[in-house]
């Protein structure tokens, strides 16, 4: 009886060996092949032995599929999004060893993912949530607020940092831009980050009154509770006494001293106070007390943040990048 060896050879192609020679002189004078030679001359001694074919073929055709890399969503390797790098056997002393790994485009990915999981919002429009320090022009007006703002997430150290930012100034001179690049450089740095449309959200909360629900008790307990919180155009709001005295001040007394809020507005830290004390449903007779209970909400606003005017013209007007 013939050895399975002979028998297997009688099922090859009559031409398989000088296709396969074909093939390996071809994977020699292979640019990766030199320079994996050139970089591990005691561990390339076996890579043409045909014991290594295999793992080597598959290794030079990533390599050849990255370098005519079509991006991330037309990747060609046969595991998307990875690479194959060559490394020393820890095992042996004289052979390499060809591993898959995510290559950079896919660490990316998934870095942006990450960021988008970090950064929580209520009613705020996504190209502010994407908004980078890059994308805004640092106009003379503006600039020492968006250097501030820069120099805040440099500094910023979780359970450490305390105080925050106020940002004003007029419609659409990109007070909430600003905000937005904060939270995106933050969720970088693996900090949760929560940005709130004030009115919206008060709104919400209003209707919510009668019902109490689990939904809006939670969302509450999120603005209690986040790393940094950015409350933004504060003061645009239609505010009740309901909303100042039972959302507004339980949320700021919660964080003040502890947790990180930035507040954008049209308003000045005066004006804001303004707008606090004359809430929507306020009577004459309950002035004083509506104007104490709008210096309280401001005494956990203003000692914990850094005051910074934001100026220039209104770039919602006909601009895309503000």
């Amino acid at each position: 009886m013939e050895s399975f060896g002979k028998e297997l050879k009688a099922l090859m192609p009559a031409d398989f060996a000088k296709r396969q020679a074909i093939v390996l002189e071809r994977m020699a004078i292979h640019p990766e092949v030199q320079r994996l030679k050139d970089e591990f001359p005691d561990r390339t001694g076996d890579l043409m032995k045909p014991r290594r074919y295999r793992d080597l073929s598959q290794h030079l055709s990533y390599c050849d599929k990255c370098r005519e890399c079509p991006g991330l969503q037309a990747c060609q390797n046969e595991q998307n999004g990875h690479t194959s790098i060559a490394e020393p056997n820890p095992n042996k002393d004289d052979e390499l060893v060809f591993r898959l790994r995510k290559c950079p485009l896919l660490m990316a990915h998934e870095r942006e993912q990450g960021i988008g999981q970090k950064i929580k919002s209520h009613h705020i429009p996504a190209h502010i949530l994407k908004a980078t320090f890059e994308d805004i022009e640092p106009d003379q007006q503006r600039i020492s607020a968006i250097a501030a703002a820069i120099n805040f997430c440099d500094g910023f150290v979780s359970g450490e940092t305390t105080e925050g930012l106020y940002l004003y100034g007029q419609m659409g001179v990109g007070k909430s831009r600003i905000a937005g690049a904060i939270a995106g450089e933050l969720a970088k740095r693996g900090v949760d980050v929560l940005m709130v449309y004030v009115p919206d959200f008060f709104s919400e909360v209003k209707d919510a009154i009668s019902s109490k629900t689990e939904t809006v008790e939670s969302k509450l307990d999120a603005l209690r509770t986040a790393t940094v919180l950015i409350l933004d155009d504060i003061g645009a709001e239609s505010i009740t006494t309901w909303t100042r005295d039972e959302v507004l001040g339980p949320i700021l007394q919660r964080r003040m001293e502890q947790l990180v809020t930035i507040y954008t507005s049209n308003l000045t830290i005066k004006e804001l106070q303004q707008h606090l004390t004359n809430v929507k449903d306020a009577k004459e007779i309950d002035k004083k007390q509506h104007e104490k209970k709008a210096e309280r909400i401001i005494d956990r606003i203003e000692p914990f943040v850094k005051v910074l005017p934001v100026g220039g013209r209104n770039r919602r007007r006909g601009e895309k990048h503000v």
